[in-house]
């Protein structure tokens, strides 16, 4: 054990008076961790996550937690099912540790976010009910052009070369079992930490720095966009689909021509989202268009109902957080300064999200939403969705 996760499981034991058990053992009864004085969001999370980690063994909380100098660490997630993630499979945990995990996120999560993830864990569940062996991703609509200016088409998927991430939860076959926690750098109000929550369909990454937090990247999709299961009818990323289609859905004909992404005269088809997962890399992207790259409409050009369709389509996504960070990110991304920066843009042969290749994007100074639109993986009859939430100059808060 380094000296990092010596010192973090060392307090942590003391502050329970745990001392005593052995390495591997879950404390017999353990203190609960009493939150009843935290009053910021940060103090919230912060103890919402020493909660989770009075709940586990020594061996279960070092493998929690990443030295915060690791930038490899805060850089793995993928949307593929079986890559290996940092940190905890859920499926690994007991009951008390999943539900103590889970509140680590729904206090992250705003209530509508946190229904969300829920529903998001649900459709790994019913894809593996459906036949499911967590294969790839979607491929590409036939045809149709290459990104301008480059870019990731196929949505940058995979591992990293040479094979998968190194420990934590992964494995075949859909399951909400297969999804991970991770702490990189110890929680807490003053310094500096991460929160990994991520799997297949999804990925949380949430950056605190002297308790100022960054949401992004967070990548969400759904497989399929609609089921029941146990008398409940689940369809997440139905707000963020009916927002963010809805602004093209006000446009004339005109608008919708100047927002469409050609190559060379030739419309451009998108296999997936374009600055996606970053696999482990340890670097921020470089894959966003810049220059005469940046195309669509300007937000600031349109009338004020049209731009509140962007706004309410930005809101989707940072809203799914809790206020104590969406508040301050939503009036950055939708200022009039911002606005006068930021380009709405559509691909694909159609401006429909039943319709394979169909892709729209949001581009501002610092806030980037794509939704892609793929042939299923299981349910071959049916288009499924990719969407990320990026920040251009604050993802991983601006440490790596």
């Amino acid at each position: 054990m380094d000296r990092f996760k010596f010192a973090v499981v060392m307090g942590l034991a003391v502050g329970l008076g745990v001392l005593g058990c052995h390495e591997d053992e879950t404390p017999a009864d353990p203190q609960p961790v009493d939150c009843s004085g935290a009053t910021s969001h940060s103090e919230k999370v912060v103890c919402a996550a020493n909660a989770f980690m009075a709940t586990l063994s020594d061996s279960e909380r070092e493998a929690l937690l990443h030295d915060w100098s690791d930038s490899a660490a805060k850089t793995v997630w993928s949307n593929l099912p079986g890559v290996t993630r940092n940190g905890l499979a859920l499926g690994d945990l007991d009951e008390d540790s999943r539900a103590a995990a889970l509140a680590v996120a729904e206090q992250v999560m705003s209530a509508e976010g946190y229904e969300e993830l829920k529903a998001i864990l649900a459709a790994d569940d019913y894809l593996g009910t459906q036949g499911g062996g967590g294969g790839g991703g979607g491929g590409p609509p036939d045809g149709g052009g290459g990104p301008p200016g480059g870019g990731r088409p196929d949505g940058g998927g995979g591992p990293p070369p040479g094979g998968g991430f190194p420990g934590g939860g992964g494995g075949g076959g859909y399951s909400s079992d297969n999804y991970s926690i991770a702490f990189i750098g110890t929680p807490s109000v003053t310094g500096d930490w991460m929160l990994q929550l991520g799997g297949h369909h999804l990925a949380i990454n949430v950056t605190y720095r002297n308790g100022v937090a960054s949401p992004t990247p967070n990548f969400i999709g759904v497989e399929p966009q609609t089921w029941t299961s146990g008398g409940i009818t689940y369809s997440p990323l139905t707000d963020e689909r009916i927002a963010v289609f809805g602004i093209f859905d006000s446009f004339t004909e005109a608008q919708k021509a100047s927002a469409r992404i050609t190559n060379n005269g030739q419309p451009v088809v998108y296999g997936d989202v374009t600055v996606g997962p970053d696999n482990g890399s340890g670097v921020y992207p470089t894959d966003y268009p810049t220059g005469a790259d940046r195309v669509g409409v300007l937000v600031s050009s349109l009338p004020a109902e049209q731009q509140a369709l962007v706004t309410a389509a930005i809101s989707a996504w940072v809203k799914d957080y809790s206020p104590g960070i969406s508040e301050a990110l939503l009036a950055e991304y939708t200022s009039a300064a911002a606005y006068a920066d930021t380009y709405v843009a559509w691909a694909g042969d159609q401006l429909d999200p039943n319709v394979n290749g169909s892709y729209v994007r949001i581009d501002g100074p610092r806030v980037w939403i794509e939704f892609a639109c793929q042939t299923g993986v299981v349910f071959r009859d049916q288009i499924h969705f990719h969407t990320i939430l990026r920040d251009k100059t604050m993802d991983y808060g601006q440490g790596l």
